[in-house]
């Protein structure tokens, strides 16, 4: 593998804690609401299905998706809500914080290459969660900018027009695999499933390399940008 041109990132579960930001979140609702029969992690791994599902039909704002899954998901746990419960789910994601290496990572991958994000959310979304990062990106893709969610290959081809790179100049990193691994695969990209949570392979999909977090990524990138003579 050479070193990329750029490296596309997917934000939500690779750079920013998406997993621990909704158990906790869950963890709050659920006790505001009396409920102590059902484990924050099992509700937000449910939360997840109903919106990896959601997100395949016709393409509706990522505020809404957010709004109307969580209905969907209390509604199949028989659990009360309001709609402004919906509205602060779907507020609070432009605030859920990275995990502790995305920060360091990030600003050493740059030394060596341009650092892009494809996130499935809005506009306005990105803008705040670019803040809670603090890193500023050399492009970003958004599934409001494509219409359409990963994995639909559209924000992946919209990211390379922008960049003016093919996908054999880019490497696209991912936690999801079915979101990020596998489309970029189905496109040629050369791809790191950041496996931070040390799940099961989900489908017989191989990507290029795998890492447990964004730290060894940088690593990484590093020796081949040593073996190429540019750092």
């Amino acid at each position: 593998m050479k070193l990329p041109k750029a490296i596309s990132f997917d934000n939500f579960g690779t750079i920013i804690d998406w997993e621990g930001e909704i158990q906790k979140y869950f963890e709050g609702f659920m006790k505001k609401k009396g409920v102590d029969t059902i484990a924050p992690k099992e509700i937000q791994h449910r939360w997840e299905e109903i919106q990896f599902e959601y997100i395949q039909q016709e393409y509706k704002p990522y505020f809404q998706v957010l709004k109307d899954t969580m209905g969907m998901t209390c509604d199949e746990y028989g659990i009360s809500f309001t709609n402004q419960d919906c509205e602060e789910f779907a507020d609070g994601m432009g605030h859920w914080q990275p995990f502790a290496d995305s920060h360091d990572a990030l600003l050493e991958l740059k030394k060596y290459t341009k650092v892009t994000l494809i996130t499935n959310t809005d506009n306005d979304i990105i803008k705040e969660s670019v803040k809670q990062i603090g890193v500023e990106f050399d492009d970003i893709v958004t599934a409001e900018m494509a219409g359409a969610y990963k994995p639909s290959h559209k924000g992946f081809y919209l990211s390379q027009k922008r960049l003016g790179l093919t996908e054999k100049d880019i490497l696209h990193a991912g936690f999801g695999f079915k979101y990020d691994v596998v489309p970029a695969t189905e496109l040629g990209y050369d791809t790191c499933w950041v496996n931070r949570q040390g799940e099961s392979r989900p489908l017989d999909v191989w990507e290029t390399f795998m890492v447990g977090d964004l730290k060894t990524l940088a690593m990484v990138i590093k020796l081949l940008a040593i073996e190429e003579g540019v750092a």
